[in-house]
C-alpha cells in the first residue's frame, strides 16, 4: 500500500529540518572568530611602532588579559600601526596581541584607522623606577587565536618560540627611539581611571574615527 503524498512530504521536510538544525548546532559550538592568521616575519600584523610612553602608577590594578591576572603597577602606553583585518571586532577567538613576553590590552578597535592604542604592563625597574620591559628588545606580533584571558606563562613562551622560528625581531633602534620621544619621560597618571583617559587621548589622536569611544572613557565617574 503506497503512503499518503502528504505523509511523504512531511517525512522528507522532517528529514531537511534535522539536518539544518544538526547543522546549526555545529556553527554554534564553533569559535567565531576562525580566520588563521599565519605569522611569520612579513606578517606579523604588526606593521610599525608609532609611539611609546612609560607610565608607573601610585594604585596597581589587576592585568585581566592574562590568566595569572597579575597586579600592574607600570608598563608602556603604544600606538602600533597595524594589519586591519586583524582587529576587526569578533565574537569569540582573535589574534592575541603580544609585546615582548607580555599580552598587551587593546583600549581601541583599529581596524578603520588601522592605528591600535594598547596598554602593556611590565615589571618595574627598581634602579631607574620606569618599566623594565626593554621595547628594544621585546618584539611586537599577533600570535596564536584565542581569548586572551586563556594566555599563561606557558602560553607565552610557546608563543614566543613560534615567533623567533619565523624570524620576527624588535623594531629598529631607529624607530623605537623616535617612539619614545613622540611620549613624556612617563604618562602623568595615577590610577588604572587616569590610565584609561590618557590613553582615550591617545585614540582622538592617532585614530579619530573613534572619537564615540573615546569620548566614553573620558567621561567623569559616576558618584
Amino acid at each position: 500500500m503506497r503512503a499518503p503524498r502528504w505523509l511523504l512530504t512531511s517525512f522528507v521536510a522532517l528529514v531537511v529540518l534535522a539536518a539544518a538544525g544538526t547543522a546549526w548546532m555545529k556553527a554554534g559550538s564553533t569559535p567565531a572568530a576562525t580566520t588563521e592568521h599565519v605569522v611569520s616575519a612579513a606578517s606579523s600584523g604588526v606593521r610599525g611602532l608609532l609611539f611609546a610612553q612609560p607610565f608607573v602608577l601610585d594604585q596597581p590594578y589587576e592585568h585581566t588579559w592574562r590568566a595569572e591576572r597579575p597586579s600592574v603597577r607600570a608598563g608602556w602606553l603604544l600606538v602600533l600601526d597595524v594589519e586591519p583585518e586583524l582587529v576587526v571586532p569578533r565574537q569569540g577567538y582573535e589574534p592575541v596581541l603580544f609585546v615582548g613576553n607580555q599580552t598587551a590590552e587593546r583600549i581601541n578597535h583599529g581596524d578603520g584607522s588601522g592605528h591600535l592604542v594598547v596598554i602593556v604592563p611590565s615589571e618595574l625597574d627598581p634602579a631607574t623606577g620606569l618599566p623594565a620591559l626593554d621595547l628594544l628588545a621585546a618584539p611586537i606580533w599577533f600570535g596564536t587565536p584565542r581569548l586572551p584571558e586563556q594566555v599563561d606563562a606557558v602560553a607565552v613562551v610557546d608563543e614566543i618560540a613560534g615567533a623567533r622560528r619565523v624570524g620576527i625581531k624588535p623594531f629598529t633602534a631607529q624607530k623605537v627611539i623616535a617612539a619614545k620621544q613622540l611620549g613624556s619621560t612617563d604618562a602623568p597618571v595615577k590610577n588604572r581611571t587616569e590610565l584609561e583617559r590618557y590613553a582615550a587621548t591617545l585614540v582622538q589622536t592617532w585614530a579619530s574615527d573613534e572619537y564615540d569611544l573615546a569620548q566614553g572613557l573620558l567621561q567623569p565617574l559616576v558618584q
